[in-house]
């Protein structure tokens, strides 16, 4: 007897054994298997290559979707796409149904390495590189269940055509075995919580060859997986909607930094019992003493909206997977989307004894739910927009990175580029529009900083007020006011059709709003005497006397220019007479270019020609080089009242891509830019549209922009989507099918130390001066 239990306690033991994973290398040694195959209920891909048959004889497709954007659109297009997604529910899901619908949020490393032209922007470089070196990318599953083929195909059918909007498609498995399988990346993500992108196609029977991970759930709710780090787990499930709740829900709870899986489990159920449960109900109801009309109205009006098909009841489980490598991190995760919760009224339970019942719930064929609560397909589809915002473009003309990353509200990550494809020549003007103090200066010297990663691009920066010049120089560019600069637009050859061109726009600009049409042939006149003279002497002063005739209007207009022989010196005579022009030397200096223009971008006569002459030689010496440029001028209101500065303006925007440049023009608002003739060719002549929010801005003053009133609301400080400090970017260009827009954080904080260089004032260019006294040539590297 005491043997027998003796053996049987020893049977015991070694059963228990078998439970650990340790028992079992003790007892059997390591054998590589998946301890959780008999627990799955996926069992083959069939050959079609994007089905999955059930042990339980069910079916199972996953789709992926896109998503839209929301961020710009208005209420009603809101309100038009919920009703869509709620129709394509109530036609294509019927009762055995199942439907999972996931947003998953996974850490990535979007950062890139880059060669940088000066310490400062290595140090710049380097600190954004470690910001999206910990960025998140998120994606939208749907995954389906039906109980035979034929459900299969006719709601996968409808659901692909109802869905269209937002890019659905179905997850196909990889035709080769050693191929990146995205089907099933997905379905071991579904048993372990990892997305990885490398895991290659299984054989086709999937339930004993997923490679998963090791799984540890404890009754109190913690989820342990290991992948092969151990990462930690909770599952926050909703017990309880309040009256009114939208998709933002869904969008604030995956803006959340931090790696988060949003959940619902939706079972379409008959609706012959349910009429038949709410004929009773309404029966008891009417029947009961403490019934209340507000509760009868409720039910009578969900049973008349069975009765005609109207809505359909769906068995529902709505929940939140939150995960981290740390525990600290954890725990502010969870606090995070619980005050996310709680601002909701919506009523949750962090899981404990229930976690692991809410974990594997989320696998097709476990269709018992934890926290069933019942609503309508519209509910479901108010909850789910599947929000995406536009991720921009990895690659320009320039090179094959962004010239900047940024986030948007929800989280993702969006690459900006000024171009708006990869193409050779493709073109990449814009126009910026912020108010005094919004953080103008401070955003396009980030993103002019941006394009000095890539080798032989030119920057070059028309500054007002010396906004730009510490960031300039902090950065390893070069700057100097106009006044010092030596130029002369007759120094070139005249002879040239396309220099004589454009020299003789600038004296049209030097004329101002007196020019007329009367004048065209002394100008012409005078820049055939300028070609007679030896370089060295075609200056305004030498020909002036001879060029235009006396007493005429021309004469009296130039005379502000040159220095006569009477020894009367004009208001502007020092600008372009010097000798030989030295501005392309001065340009080649530096890939970052700062040019003082103070007082001549106020006024509307000296500021154009001097503009307009230094954008001539950018683009003479972009002919001569390969790595293009970039022209950008703050304040361009001033400018464009001079006529003949407008036509320059429009020749660079059309002409200037052709030599590899884009050209940017900044304004305090849309209003400064209107009020000119050609605005509206400006405007359709501009890809890149940036607007910072002025809430002095007027609305009809953004008409010509073609807005929606999510936008306007951005702009004027309204809506969802204000605070922080935010910038509206649409970029537009039919001929390649460019329609974009979203809503960038340009909050650099992120950057910690290396912020000190975006500053602006004398306090800082004193510190530049100080610099330079004590280190010389090497105080770039003490900043």
């Amino acid at each position: 007897m005491l043997l027998g239990t003796f053996l049987t306690g020893a049977a015991a033991l070694c059963a228990a054994s078998l439970v650990s994973s340790k028992g079992r290398k003790y007892l059997l040694g390591d054998v590589e298997q998946d301890w959780l195959a008999n627990e799955l209920e996926f069992d083959q891909l069939l050959a079609d290559g994007q089905t999955v048959s059930l042990k339980d004889g069910s079916f199972v497709r996953v789709f992926s979707l896109s998503g839209l954007s929301y961020e710009t659109r208005s209420v009603p297009e809101q309100e038009v796409l919920a009703r869509g997604r709620a129709s394509t529910f109530n036609q294509f899901l019927s009762s055995g149904s199942s439907l999972r619908l996931f947003g998953i949020k996974r850490r990535r490393d979007v950062s890139f390495r880059a060669e940088w032209p000066s310490p400062t922007l290595k140090e710049v470089g380097e600190a954004e590189q470690r910001l999206y070196q910990n960025a998140y990318s998120l994606v939208w599953y749907l995954v389906l269940t039906t109980k035979t083929s034929a459900e299969l195909e006719k709601t996968s059918r409808g659901l692909i055509s109802g869905f269209k909007a937002y890019s659905i498609r179905p997850v196909p498995a990889a035709q080769e075995h050693n191929q990146p399988c995205e089907l099933t990346r997905v379905l071991n993500y579904l048993v372990c919580g990892e997305l990885k992108p490398e895991i290659a196609r299984l054989s086709a029977g999937i339930s004993a060859n997923l490679p998963a991970s090791d799984i540890h759930v404890s009754t109190d709710g913690a989820i342990d997986t290991f992948t092969p780090h151990k990462t930690f787990n909770r599952v926050i499930a909703v017990r309880g909607w309040p009256e009114t709740v939208s998709g933002m829900l869904v969008s604030r709870l995956l803006a959340l930094s931090g790696e988060i899986e949003v959940c619902q489990i939706v079972r379409p159920l008959d609706n012959t019992k349910q009429i038949a449960l709410f004929t009773r109900q309404i029966t008891e109801q009417k029947h009961n003493y403490f019934g209340t009309g507000a509760v009868l109205a409720e039910l009578e009006a969900v049973n008349e909206d069975l009765l005609n098909n109207a809505q359909q009841l769906q068995e529902t489980q709505f929940q939140i997977t939150v995960r981290s490598h740390n525990e600290a991190e954890l725990a502010s995760l969870i606090d995070q989307v619980t005050a996310i919760l709680d601002n909701g009224r919506i009523r949750y339970c962090i899981e404990t004894i229930g976690a692991a019942t809410a974990w594997f719930n989320r696998m097709p064929g476990r269709d018992k739910l934890l926290r069933p609560l019942k609503i309508t397909e519209s509910n479901v589809a108010a909850l789910w927009p599947f929000q995406f915002s536009p991720i921009g473009l990895w690659s320009s003309p320039f090179g094959d990175r962004p010239v900047r990353l940024f986030k948007t509200p929800t989280g993702q990550n969006y690459a900006f580029q000024f171009h708006v494809s990869d193409k050779p020549q493709s073109p990449g003007n814009y126009l910026m529009f912020a108010p005094t103090g919004g953080g103008k200066s401070t955003l396009l010297l980030h993103l002019l900083g941006g394009l000095a990663k890539f080798q032989g691009v030119r920057n070059y920066v028309f500054d007002s007020k010396e906004g730009a010049r510490f960031m300039i120089e902090a950065f390893g560019g070069t700057y100097q006011g106009y006044q010092d600069l030596a130029l002369n637009p007759l120094d070139i050859d005249l002879d040239d059709k396309s220099a004589r061109h454009r020299v003789r726009l600038i004296l049209q600009a030097m004329l101002g709003e007196s020019f007329d049409d009367s004048m065209d042939d002394d100008l012409h006149a005078a820049l055939d005497m300028a070609g007679e003279l030896e370089p060295g002497l075609r200056t305004l002063n030498n020909i002036y006397g001879a060029a235009f005739p006396a007493q005429s209007l021309i004469r009296k207009l130039f005379s502000k220019w040159v220095s006569t022989d009477e020894g009367a010196d004009g208001q502007f005579s020092h600008v372009f007479n010097a000798p030989r022009d030295r501005i392309s030397g001065f340009l080649e200096q530096s890939f970052l270019v700062g040019i003082n223009m103070n007082e001549a971008l106020k006024d509307p006569v000296l500021g154009p020609p001097v503009v307009a002459h230094i954008s001539g030689a950018i683009s003479a010496a972009a002919k001569r080089g390969q790595g293009g440029f970039s022209i950008f001028i703050d304040e361009a209101a001033n400018l464009l009242r001079n006529n003949g500065f407008r036509d320059v303006v429009q020749e660079m925007f059309r002409e200037y891509r052709k030599l590899n440049g884009l050209v940017g023009l900044a304004f305090q608002e849309p209003s400064s830019l209107l009020e000119f003739d050609g605005a509206s060719a400006m405007i359709e002549n501009a890809q890149t549209l940036l607007f910072l929010p002025n809430s002095q801005t007027k609305v009809q003053n953004l008409e010509p922009f073609n807005l929606s009133p999510e936008q306007i609301a951005f702009i004027k400080g309204e809506g969802d989507m204000k605070g922080g400090r935010q910038v509206l970017v649409v970029k537009r260009f039919e001929a390649n099918n460019v329609n974009e827009s979203t809503i960038l954080d340009v909050d650099l904080s992120g950057l910690g130390d290396a912020l000190r260089f975006y500053r602006a004032g004398d306090e800082p260019m004193g510190i530049i001066h100080q610099l330079k006294d004590q280190w010389g040539e090497q105080w770039l590297a003490k900043l």
